[in-house]
């Protein structure tokens, strides 16, 4: 069920955003896709990565694997990515 609410969400934010991320990528080897979820917009790209930073695993035990920031609107768009 994560996978999939997680997947609307990150559908759901490139409807609302007009923001594409890169492809899923293939998790390290293991043959699962990682999948990404929408977190919001910020105005620098270091707001972004400073939010972005909080949500990695081990300050947010059970949290993202990554993020990315990518620019869109005149600000930029935090994607958080967790593999499965």
């Amino acid at each position: 069920m994560r996978v999939l609410s997680a997947g609307l969400f990150a559908v759901v934010g490139l409807v609302l955003t007009g923001g594409v991320p890169a492809a899923a990528s293939a998790g390290q080897g293991t043959g699962a896709m990682d999948y990404w979820q929408y977190h919001g917009h910020y105005q620098t790209h270091g707001q972004c990565v400073a939010v972005g930073e909080e949500y990695l695993w081990p300050h947010n035990p059970g949290g993202a694997d990554d993020y990315e920031c990518l620019a869109s609107g005149g600000g930029w768009n935090l994607w958080l990515i967790f593999a499965t």
